[in-house]
């Protein structure tokens, strides 16, 4: 995975944070996942698919759905799929 994908997972990370305060963001160190922390729900998983240069949610099942090429686009389909 190569430096620009950190990049836009950390700033998705930034925007889900200010816009979504109940979920906490998190990539680990040298991770390719963002994980969306939420309380008392469980977590949830978001990648960059560099095949389709878009953020995709990320499961057991594997990639998708996709949520957007730009990471405003992606942090607002987060906050609408994960609602208080």
């Amino acid at each position: 995975m190569s430096d620009d994908a950190f990049e836009l997972l950390d700033e998705l990370a930034a925007l889900v944070q200010r816009r979504s305060p109940h979920i906490a963001p998190i990539r680990p160190a040298g991770s390719s996942i963002l994980y969306l922390l939420r309380r008392g729900e469980g977590t949830l998983y978001v990648l960059w698919a560099r095949e389709r240069a878009e953020y995709a949610w990320y499961g057991p099942s594997g990639r998708g759905p996709y949520l957007g090429p730009d990471a405003p686009d992606a942090a607002e389909a987060i906050g609408e799929e994960l609602a208080q």
